[in-house]
């Protein structure tokens, strides 16, 4: 079998796997973070939980399967190995960033929802 098959599909398993217990991850802790924000409108956390982990597989599955195009042949296992510490590492940071942005702007929003219930 060809390596770069083997280098895309292991890519593709551990980058959607990744995805998927990290979004869950988010969805389960997010929870508390959301009610903590809406608290005087405790309806709509569950309802924004399940869109924000829609959003974030849609999102991160996109990128995924962009990312996923292969240009140079893989003839060694350290080639494989490169190619997927660099595509892996790289989701991953996309990952991290858009968790560090989301957090970022869930707690611009909750300053702004609180200042609005406080007048």
């Amino acid at each position: 079998m060809n390596i770069s098959i083997i280098a895309l599909t292991v890519y593709v398993l551990i980058a959607t796997n990744t995805t998927y217990f990290v979004g869950r991850s988010l969805y389960t802790n997010g929870e508390i973070f959301l009610k903590s924000i809406f608290m005087e409108k405790p309806e709509i956390v569950q309802p924004l939980n399940k869109v924000l982990l829609i959003g974030f597989y849609l999102i991160n599955i996109g990128f995924i399967l962009i990312f996923f195009t292969q240009q140079n042949n893989i003839n060694t296992i350290i080639q494989c190995i490169e190619l997927l510490a660099k595509k892996l590492g790289t989701v991953y940071l996309v990952l991290g960033t858009m968790h560090v942005f989301n957090i970022v702007l869930f707690m611009h929003l909750e300053k702004i929802y609180n200042l609005k219930s406080k007048r």
